[in-house]
């Protein structure tokens, strides 16, 4: 077992885990560090070397036992991080106020509360940090009513004084590191999304659709399920560009997207995987179901147009279909053969729906004047 994996606690952290990531490593430092020292106390203590007395050595021995518990423990799940930073914090309470009684001697025993209040603010929380003061402050005044602590009132006060500014200090700090936190997690969200959207339409790009179809793919082809990719390209956008202006293309692109997204459901996938090509990938949808999608798609299209200088400018898509085949070794397999079903239906005179069929090379366009096939055609 490395270093790393004990202090990661054996976890695997994303890119958004982080902050998380710092604060298991820094909670598990603690435990290695609690768990030797307590130990070490115990066995100098034992030893004559540095007496903290017989019943605090023994916390100390408990402390250091149930500290590599809490390591296991937190080992077992990563929601388990919350219950056992409290478990510490708890359990070092009870070994700071032992000492606080059992150990006259040392002048300076105090100084614990101080590093139990700090290490609440670092691990777990704002409202943490505070309820553990108001425990230490509670613990050091009753203790002071009711014990001996051969402490003087001016030490007593001096320490509650510095326990309040000490916890008021920690909680500026942890306010501000939380607000940076929150303020990271915010630009880090904004540059993901820009990283996987495309800027004009807001629709998913080439990359992040490549990587989420893969995914889709290979879950398919283990699953045995279906998939079917849909891959349209808008008719002569060029020459509207070329004749138009890329402004009025522009807006011609972003209602396609929009006649296009009413359409589909919350679950498919919607893609820019080029200029004027996007695709569509569905799950578990028969080649019939797919083919009148498409069309939809495609009708509801032909709807489309803008106003430029007193004209109306009209957009038309192709559209090839394609569904995985259990002899595809990649995604890529399913895309080219949707690609030459769109190639197809352009070659056929454009603004029309191609199949391609995943037993054979035929490619079949119902609509079209060279095939002829019912929308039932055997595949």
């Amino acid at each position: 077992m490395t270093l790393n994996n004990i202090l990661y606690s054996g976890y695997k952290f994303g890119e958004d885990e982080d902050f998380l990531k710092f604060k298991f490593k820094m909670l598990n430092s603690i435990f290695i560090i609690v768990a030797f020292f307590s130990t070490l106390f115990g066995l100098l203590s034992d030893l004559g070397i540095n007496d903290i007395g017989p019943i605090h050595s023994k916390v100390n021995y408990a402390y250091s036992i149930l500290t590599i518990i809490l390591i296991f423990f937190l080992r077992s799940s990563k929601k388990n991080y919350t219950l056992t930073a409290h478990a510490l914090l708890i359990i070092s309470l009870i070994t700071f106020t032992s000492a606080l009684l059992f150990v006259p001697q040392d002048e300076f025993r105090i100084i614990w509360f101080y590093l139990l209040i700090l290490v609440a603010y670092k691990i777990n929380s704002k409202t943490s940090g505070i309820l553990y003061t108001l425990a230490a402050i509670v613990i050091v005044l009753t203790a002071h009513f009711f014990a001996e602590l051969q402490l003087s009132q001016v030490s007593i006060n001096s320490s509650v004084l510095g326990l309040i500014i000490g916890s008021l200090l920690s909680y500026i700090y942890t306010n501000k590191i939380t607000q940076y936190e929150n303020s990271l997690k915010e630009q880090n969200s904004t540059l993901s999304v820009l990283a996987s959207t495309d800027y004009l339409t807001g629709v998913m790009n080439r990359r992040m659709f490549n990587d989420i179809s893969e995914r889709y793919f290979q879950t398919a082809q283990k699953d045995d399920l279906s998939l079917t990719l849909l891959l349209l390209d808008l008719d002569h956008f060029k020459k509207i560009n070329d004749t138009y202006g890329h402004q009025v293309g522009d807006k011609l692109l972003i209602q396609f997207v929009e006649t296009t997204k009413n359409i589909l459901t919350k679950s498919d996938i919607f893609a820019r995987v080029g200029g004027e090509e996007f695709a569509i990938l569905l799950s578990q949808m028969d080649r019939k179901d797919a083919y009148d999608l498409a069309e939809k798609i495609r009708k509801e299209v032909e709807n489309i147009s803008i106003r430029y200088k007193g004209q109306n400018v009209f957009v038309r898509t192709s559209i090839g279909i394609t569904q995985n085949s259990t002899t595809d070794s990649s995604f890529d397999d399913v895309f080219s053969r949707s690609d030459m079903a769109l190639y197809q239906a352009k070659k056929e005179g454009r603004n029309r729906t191609c199949y391609a069929s995943i037993s054979n090379d035929n490619i079949y366009c119902p609509d079209s004047t060279m095939h002829t096939e019912a929308l039932n055609f055997t595949i």
